[in-house]
């Protein structure tokens, strides 16, 4: 859509440059991590998540920007207009898309006034018309390649898992989410997904697990678990 070019595996970008510096996005805990990054060449976080007790520890002080956005792409495009800089097309298109995506096209339950206001500048520099259209046309192909992942790929793609500690649990919870225009495709393979979540459970030694199958055009979901 916007003539960008594959980025490289960070594994191999890593594997030339072992000292790179390192800024992590969409993410701060470690369990979130690629292992071919060095914690110790981290220099700075941007991140619209909560702060969870797996969050990374640094030996000295680095950037940060958490804000309660929809969308970390949201930091990124208003960090670009608050130090003068126009985003060339390509990159406000992936901006925008990014956007869409993670607040479901502006209609998701952490959608904010920023992201609706960075859509709108974003949308002018990219020269998008019609945001309806793009944004169906991504969870179009979106839903496409989900449809064709094994169950494997289903349930540990999408992945994150929380330490809780309490008077009354202590453990860890995964949860896995699925989104996708036609969910009853993914719920049809029920008996592919249950098995493989109860052998994720297992070999990440969670106390459960979670696997929510959203359906991001009429913003349902289905929610399946393996307890204790």
């Amino acid at each position: 859509e916007w003539g960008v070019d594959k980025p490289r595996r960070i594994e191999d970008l890593l594997k030339e440059n072992p000292d790179a510096k390192v800024c992590l996005v969409d993410h701060q805990q470690t369990s979130q991590m690629n292992p071919a990054i060095n914690l110790d060449n981290v220099v700075g976080v941007i991140d619209h998540h909560a702060l969870q007790s797996k969050t990374i520890v640094t030996d000295r002080p680095i950037y940060i920007d958490i804000r309660p956005w929809g969308s970390m792409s949201t930091i990124i495009a208003h960090t670009f207009l608050t130090h003068n800089r126009r985003p060339s097309t390509e990159v406000a298109g992936m901006l925008l898309c990014a956007i869409l995506s993670d607040t479901l096209n502006l209609q998701g339950p952490t959608t904010t006034e920023w992201d609706r206001l960075m859509v709108a500048v974003l949308s002018e520099i990219a020269e998008v018309d019609d945001i309806q259209f793009l944004a169906s046309q991504q969870f179009k192909a979106k839903s496409k390649e989900l449809a064709g992942l094994s169950a494997h790929g289903l349930v540990h793609g999408d992945q994150k898992s929380f330490s809780f500690k309490t008077d009354n649990f202590v453990g860890d919870v995964g949860f896995a989410v699925v989104e996708t225009t036609d969910d009853e495709v993914i719920i049809d393979r029920l008996d592919e997904l249950l098995p493989e979540i109860v052998a994720c459970k297992k070999e990440k030694e969670l106390s459960a697990l979670f696997l929510a199958v959203v359906n991001i055009v009429e913003l349902k979901g289905t929610l399946l678990i393996c307890g204790p």
